[in-house]
């Protein structure tokens, strides 16, 4: 089996104990095994810096606007001391934030603060990376067009994108890309990658991975695709599975619905949301998203915001769109976001994240629409989710948000044990509060 690329750059470079010494950017100048770099932002413990200081990237802001609307608070830090067992051991929750590299956390119910806490250096004022929570932003811009009338997503990607006639995304509907059935040959692999590899060159692309050779281009001169948009035409359909078969985690499918909001919209991404979403929310702090080398919205999971504006948003979810007296989401789009069809539920059970076996195995969930990770759509549940723990949970039926930031060891929650105790975490201390 081939090494993987990101492994190849961590290997033997610090023995464990070294690494647990290490205190990135932490003098004036850091010193050399201290540094964040562009090769080692993603590995802890250089990601814990590195998701709070995403200027590392290009960025574009996300600017707010209006009166700062002030979350009400009803504190309760016993909530934090909520116990609940996994795996036959008893936990608190704040154990399940602290075991998996918690940043900072707040639990809202009935749109009031019970509890927030905030560790390290990260505090309430910091921005911190959404990572692909970013995802369920998007589609969520894209149902405010859909309300307008202005997008079918029962029409082809080609309706709006023309550069895209003739390949894969453009012969699929806007429907599948929004559930991510779109049966791409990829694999959303964070750890096994090789140079060729078309998730690597993705990758590469999106800025997990540095690229040089790239970034020399000049566009007047060359059409290699350097940015993530032209990238997505390069994707071809995996002979292996069906369209519209089942459900593939593939995070490529949004660059190209960002892309259809920024076309469709006549705006960029970051200008869009920040006009029609984030200037409703009566936000503290403006927003940022960090681009590709061409300067487009990393839509996939570029999205960067203080914690307490990350809950804002599960706020607005909670209550069907409406927030800071406006009508921020469609309710429709919203409802819609949450029901399920028995087809729906069809691609999640034929995916692996519901093979008991696999390592992935994910036991709340139900099924994945728009963007949004649905654990329950009688009682509306569900999750925005980033890689390293980025999650904001919505539990409509218990009136309950909780928003959390996090630097964790590994990429892939569905992985990642400590994270399906997060989960857990949130299920049952929602489960526990009286309405």
């Amino acid at each position: 089996m081939r090494k993987s690329i990101i492994s190849l750059v961590t290997a033997g470079l610090f023995s464990t104990t070294a690494m647990a010494d290490i205190k990135p950017m932490s003098t004036v100048p850091a010193k050399a095994n201290e540094q964040v770099t562009l090769e080692n932002w993603t590995h802890a413990p250089f990601n814990k810096w590195a998701f709070q200081n995403m200027g590392i990237h290009p960025t574009v802001m996300v600017s707010r606007d209006g009166a700062i609307n002030e979350i009400p608070q009803a504190l309760n830090a016993e909530v934090a001391q909520h116990k609940f067992t996994y795996a036959g051991e008893e936990l608190t929750f704040r154990d399940a934030m602290i075991n998996d590299h918690t940043d900072g956390y707040i639990i809202i119910q009935d749109g009031k603060i019970l509890h927030e806490e905030y560790f390290g250096d990260f505090t309430a004022r910091d921005h911190h990376l959404w990572a692909s929570s970013t995802k369920s932003l998007v589609g969520q811009a894209l149902g405010l067009l859909a309300e307008q009338g202005k997008v079918d997503v029962e029409k082809k990607v080609s309706t709006y994108i023309e550069e895209l006639k003739g390949t894969h995304f453009g012969e699929q509907t806007l429907r599948t890309l929004l559930n991510m059935t779109s049966a791409i040959d990829y694999s959303e692999d964070y750890v096994n990658m090789a140079p060729g590899d078309v998730h690597f060159e993705y990758f590469r692309r999106l800025g997990f991975i540095p690229a040089y050779d790239l970034l020399a281009l000049d566009p007047t001169k060359t059409d290699k695709p350097r940015d993530l948009l032209s990238f997505s035409a390069m994707f071809e359909q995996n002979e292996n599975l069906k369209v519209n078969e089942k459900f593939e985690y593939h995070s490529p499918n949004v660059d190209v619905i960002g892309w259809v909001v920024a076309r469709v919209s006549g705006q960029t991404l970051d200008q869009f949301i920040a006009d029609n979403i984030w200037n409703k929310l009566g936000t503290e702090h403006d927003a940022f998203f960090m681009t590709d080398m061409n300067y487009n919205p990393v839509a996939t999971g570029g999205f960067n915001t203080t914690l307490r504006d990350f809950a804002r948003v599960g706020l607005a979810m909670v209550n069907n769109g409406e927030y800071n007296g406006q009508q921020v989401f469609s309710e429709k789009w919203v409802k819609d976001s949450f029901n399920i069809t028995p087809e729906e539920n069809r691609h999640m059970m034929n995916s692996v994240y519901k093979d008991t076996e696999a390592q992935v195995f994910d036991s709340p969930l139900e099924g994945y629409k728009n963007f949004l990770w649905v654990h329950d759509s009688d009682k509306n549940i569900a999750t925005y989710r980033g890689v390293f723990g980025q999650f904001l949970y919505i539990n409509q039926d218990k009136n309950v948000v909780i928003a959390t930031f996090s630097s964790a060891e590994s990429a892939s929650n569905a992985a990642r044990e400590e994270s399906k105790v997060r989960v857990e975490a949130f299920e049952s201390l929602a489960k526990s509060l009286l309405q």
